[in-house]
Parts: C-alpha cells; structure tokens; sequence
C-alpha cells in the first residue's frame, strides 16, 4: 500500500521533500535510507558539521556533484528545483524551504523543541526523533500541530512508536492492554553509570563512539524517556518510579507482567515497562526480549484467549499458562532505517506514528552521587544526574525537575546520592524548552 503510493509519487514527479536537522548517528540512518526510497527525497540536511551531513548523503548514494551547500531558505530550493540535495549548517533555512517534512534529530531537547516549533509555526509536518523534547514539550508541539493543520508523529522505527503500534492493533481488536514497552539492558548497579565507565560495560575497544550517549543507555536514562513517551501516547502510566526492569525470558513476561493478585509483579494493569535482558548478578537472560517490544493483553472473556492457545506453537504464540495473558512482540527494530515509513504513512494516509494524546508521564531527576551546591548539572548521560519515569501528577505535586530542563542548571542546595531533584534545588538558565514547558505545564 505505502509502497504502491510512493511510486505513483515518483511517476506523477511529485515526490515527498524531506528536511532532517541533524545528520548523528539516527539522523545519518535516516538520510541514507531516504536517498533509495522511490516517491521520496532526501531534500535538504541541516548540522553545524557539514561534513557530517556529506557523509550521510554519500552513505545513500549520493554522488558529490548532486550536492550543494545552501545557506538560505532560496538557495536550497534552487537546489530542490534542480532535483540536487542541499547541506546547511542553519535549521531555520531548512525548515524556511519547501520542503514537505521535517525531521528533528538533534538529540538535544532544547534544540529540539525550538525546532519542533520553528516547524509547526512554518506550516510544515514533523517527525520528532528528539525522544528528549518529545516528552518534555511534546504534547504542547503535537497541539500547535493540530492547531496548524499538519500532522506531529514520533519517529517510527524507534521503540516508543513500534510499542505503541502493538498497544493501537490490540485495544482496535478489544484486547485489554496490562502492560506494553521494550527490552532493555539493566541491572541496578548500573544506575549510577558514568561516561567512564561506558568502555568497560559495553566493552568497547578504541574512542570512536560517544560515551553519554550510551552513558544515557547504559545507566537506563534512556529507557526511562522511550517508556514516558510510549506513556503520554497511549494513556498508560509506570507502575512505580523509575520501572522495575524485571529480568524475563521472553516466555515469562505474560506471567510475570500481571496483577500480584494473579502471580504477577503488577500493582496496576495499564503501565509501561521495560523488561531487562541481565539478571541481577550479570548473568543473561536466555531468550531475552532486549531490542524488541511487547504488550500483554487480556481479554474480558476467556474464548479469545483459549481459542489461541489451542494453536500452540503453530501461532508462535506466547501466552501465560497460569496468567491466561496473551502476549505479541516485535523481536527488533530498524531505528532510523525504519523511519521512511513513517513519513510515507504521514504523507500518504495523513497518519502519525504515535504522538502524545496527553502528558501522563515525565522523567525527573535523581543524583547519581552526593552533590553540593555549586555544582552544575550535566544532564543525560551524564556524571551527575540519571532519569527515572513518574506520573505527571506526582512529579507536579512533588516539584519534581524534569529530565529535559537539568543540563546547565546550577545546584543551590546539597542532594544526597538517589535523592530526586526539585525545581526549588536548582538555578535554571533561561531556554526556548523552558518557555514551552511553562506553556504546557499551563495546558494541563
């Protein structure tokens, strides 16, 4: 269907125009997969290292001679007009042009919340990577988008969508959701993780890699943040602060993830959870579910269920046998390679691929060590500071500091190590992120 749409684009020389801001790691997967995709074109790239988005171009095919480098808004649709891509080190040009999408890929939740909304303010349709300005201002951006007439979508291929895809096919089928989220890698020593310590762990050879960013992974920022947006998407809430990351086999996790009440380890049905792939004591989880994602569903009567598991492992299926919970998964996903998708479903259908229909959930800031005053925070991935998901009502009654807003603040008060942060702890800076959080904050 999507692909069928896409090459009536390209016979019809109307294809899709795409702008991504930022050509890092994701963003580079995005470029390079939209440069083959027929009804698409990898129109314009923004970063401040323009050999970076070179690289990304030519990674997809591009040859130097059908690139130029553009700093205004007219020259990159001179370059659109002539069917050639345009690098420039300057967001605003790109979304300033005639381009049909735009893509936020900076990782950086203050960037990406100035450029969301430079987007939307330009009429044009966004995909926000930038999982970071996702949950922190996300549902304010997704808002001013409906206002607008364009379409706001979380970046399929990255787990929060591909979850929330799984949790939207169960509840359309009348399937009862009790858990949903991703595989991950944790144990809870690994909380208080540095940068330093990121070679180690993951067992990396060389520098050639940036230690916060699997920093952020390694001590489960990360997963906190995907599990907040899968959360302000589809209503469901964290059963406690900061996730439990049982260690499951894949087998064990519609056993597990249910009410206590039924052997589980729920206090809630309806949550997010991420289900780690380490044991406690570093071993492996044989058969884990790390780099996929899942939901448990039930059902109200007990046909449905039964009538599956009558099909064994002719369906594949995974279903609790004391629990009676059935249970669907995606074994992986292909990160930014994957997001194509998702602006051919915006573009053709007219449909997000998830975006937040609430602010449900938040990720706040516990230390990482005992901090003095003084000390000024490093934010995600960090040496000071790890993120843990909350409801957005406690995090409000409690003046809890979101994730999104700790880098650069200033400590003005000790904080003991897992202690979690508040606003009155902390001297923030002015920023565009602040402003919209604010504005939210007011929505809600």
């Amino acid at each position: 269907m999507l692909h069928d749409g896409l090459e009536q684009l390209e016979k019809d020389g109307t294809p899709i125009k795409v702008g991504v801001i930022g050509a890092g790691t994701f963003g580079t997967q995005i470029i390079s997969q939209v440069c083959r995709i027929p009804g698409m074109r990898m129109s314009a790239v923004a970063d401040l290292q323009v050999d970076r988005a070179m690289r990304a171009l030519k990674l997809g095919g591009r040859k130097d001679d059908a690139v130029l480098t553009a700093e205004t808004s007219g020259a990159i649709d001179d370059a659109i007009g002539r069917d050639l891509a345009a690098v420039t080190t300057r967001a605003d040009a790109l979304i300033g042009s005639g381009i049909d999408v735009v893509v936020e890929a900076t990782g950086n939740p203050d960037l990406g919340a100035r450029h969301g909304h430079m987007a939307i303010e330009g009429s044009k349709h966004l995909v926000m990577v930038t999982v970071e300005a996702e949950v922190l201002v996300g549902y304010l951006l997704r808002t001013m988008a409906d206002e607008a007439g364009v379409i706001y979508s979380a970046a399929y291929g990255d787990e929060p969508s591909l979850a929330y895809e799984l949790v939207d096919w169960a509840r359309t089928l009348g399937f009862k959701v009790i858990a949903a989220g991703k595989g991950s890698r944790y144990k809870p020593d690994f909380r208080h993780a540095t940068p330093d310590d990121v070679a180690e762990l993951y067992g990396f050879k060389g520098e050639d890699y940036n230690a916060r960013m699997f920093c952020s992974f390694l001590d489960n920022t990360k997963s906190q943040i995907e599990m907040a947006a899968l959360s302000n998407m589809t209503g469901l809430r964290p059963d406690v602060r900061g996730l439990r990351f049982p260690p499951l086999e894949l087998g064990e996790i519609p056993e597990k993830l249910c009410l206590e009440s039924e052997g589980g380890i729920l206090e809630h049905e309806g949550v997010v959870e991420a289900v780690s792939s380490l044991h406690p004591d570093g071993r492996e989880v044989a058969q884990s579910i790390r780099g996929g994602m899942y939901a448990v569903v039930g059902s109200d009567t007990p046909f449905a269920i039964d009538s599956l598991a009558s099909y064994d492992q002719i369906l594949g299926m995974v279903i609790g046998e004391r629990s009676r919970k059935a249970m669907i998964y995606r074994r992986q996903h292909f990160v930014g390679h994957e997001v194509p998708i998702g602006i051919a479903r915006m573009m053709l259908l007219g449909k997000a691929s998830g975006a937040p229909k609430g602010h449900f959930s938040d990720v706040v800031v516990g230390a990482k060590k005992d901090l003095e005053p003084g000390t000024v925070l490093d934010g995600e991935g960090g040496f000071t500071v790890y993120g843990m998901i909350e409801t957005t009502d406690v995090a409000r009654s409690q003046n809890l500091l979101p994730m999104g807003l700790a880098h650069g603040a200033e400590l003005v008060r000790p904080v003991g190590r897992d202690e979690a942060l508040t606003y009155d702890d902390v001297r923030l800076g002015d920023s565009f992120a602040l402003t919209l959080r604010r504005r939210q904050d007011g929505m809600t």
